[in-house]
């Protein structure tokens, strides 16, 4: 009897070994999940903007199992429905996760160093985020209380912050160049980089990281951005106006054309768009003309706010959101963004606010 105890306890042990036993280029995947009863979950990834399911587990006890494998560390998805999910760094190892249904948004997950780095950099991005809520919380507030002085020096202070909080993110690659989570931080923050600070950035990676999924996204944007450098002929495109006209940007040619990307929905777009509408009156019978872009998907919307911010230059939207065709083809990831064409169609200046657009459009037309 001792000897038929011991021999179940040792297949036992090597039983739950063998599950446990993965091979140098594959995961194993241990979750608990708590909260609502749930009976699967989806392992998925993203590609090509939408999600990939790649396995589905059943959820028996709270717990449940994924394995597979996996050449390098991404970022991969656990979700419980179309709606609700969880992001993780993903690498060959054991990994184990647990979550509530109600916090998925900070799950514990121990057994990865890339997604410890994951987690490491969201703390750094939250208090980034908190600095740039507070200012842009007390610039609200001044606009609704039309304290123009107060605006200004708030103005000033978040593109100081803007700045600085650049180089953070560059010196944070820097520190972490070998990891596969540094081209995902540059990615993350993109959209306040121009194409001098992403090639600094892409030059900061270690060449170990460089075909990782993120990375080739990062040389994907800078091809686009080289595209439409300052100095590049602006590429061409066509779309319709608001009665459904087409309309190209080589129809414009011969003048200063700033082509504006905006939407009805963007406050910082909304809040420019009075300095957009005074240099357009100031310049516009000098030679000087806007082509709004909206990134809308309401036509209503878009159209109400055409009027109510008195924008009376031409206007074209494919209502696709961020999917718009000449976004995309220009590179734009935020909004307001601009370009500002010379009578020829070359690019000569790039996202021009404020008093910086009204400079710059005395500097043409003075010559």
């Amino acid at each position: 009897m001792r000897i038929r105890n011991l021999i179940l306890s040792l297949l036992t042990v090597v039983f739950f070994a063998s599950c446990n036993q993965r091979g140098s280029d594959e995961f194993l995947i241990r979750g608990v999940v708590k909260g609502e009863s749930i009976q699967e979950v989806y392992l998925r990834k993203s590609k090509d903007g939408k999600f990939e399911t790649l396995d589905t587990a059943k959820v028996e006890s709270g717990k449940f199992t994924f394995r597979g494998s996996i050449t390098d560390p991404k970022i991969y998805y656990i979700a419980i429905d179309d709606n609700r999910f969880l992001s993780f760094f993903n690498e060959a190892a054991g990994i184990d996760i647990a979550f509530h249904t109600d916090s998925l948004m900070v799950p514990s997950v121990k057994g990865s160093e890339s997604d410890r780095q994951y987690r490491d950099y969201l703390k750094f991005f939250d208090a980034q985020r908190s600095e740039q809520i507070g200012l842009y919380t007390a610039y609200n507030e001044a606009s609704r209380a039309n304290d123009t002085s107060l605006m200004q020096k708030l103005n000033a202070e978040i593109e100081d912050l803007e700045v600085r909080q650049k180089n953070e993110v560059l010196d944070y690659v820097k520190n972490i160049s070998k990891s596969f989570v540094a081209p995902f931080v540059i990615m993350r923050n993109s959209h306040s980089m121009e194409l001098e600070d992403l090639t600094r950035a892409q030059s900061l990676l270690d060449k170990s990281v460089m075909n990782s999924p993120f990375a080739i996204m990062l040389k994907d944007r800078i091809t686009i951005l080289e595209n439409v450098a300052i100095g590049k002929q602006a590429p061409d495109f066509t779309m319709n106006n608001t009665e459904g006209v087409p309309v190209s940007l080589s129809d414009l040619r011969g003048k200063v054309v700033l082509v504006d990307f905006w939407a009805a929905w963007c406050g910082p777009c909304r809040a420019e768009n009075p300095n957009v509408v005074a240099a357009y009156q100031k310049f516009s019978s000098k030679g000087f003309d806007v082509l709004g872009v909206s990134l809308d998907r309401d036509r209503d919307s878009w159209l109400k706010a055409i009027t109510d911010d008195k924008l009376t230059w031409t206007h074209v939207s494919d209502l696709q959101y961020w999917q718009n065709s000449a976004a995309k083809l220009y590179g734009v990831n935020s909004i307001p963004s601009n370009v500002l064409l010379d009578k020829d169609g070359v690019i000569i200046a790039r996202n021009l606010r404020g008093e910086d657009l009204h400079m710059k459009l005395e500097e043409l037309f003075a010559e």
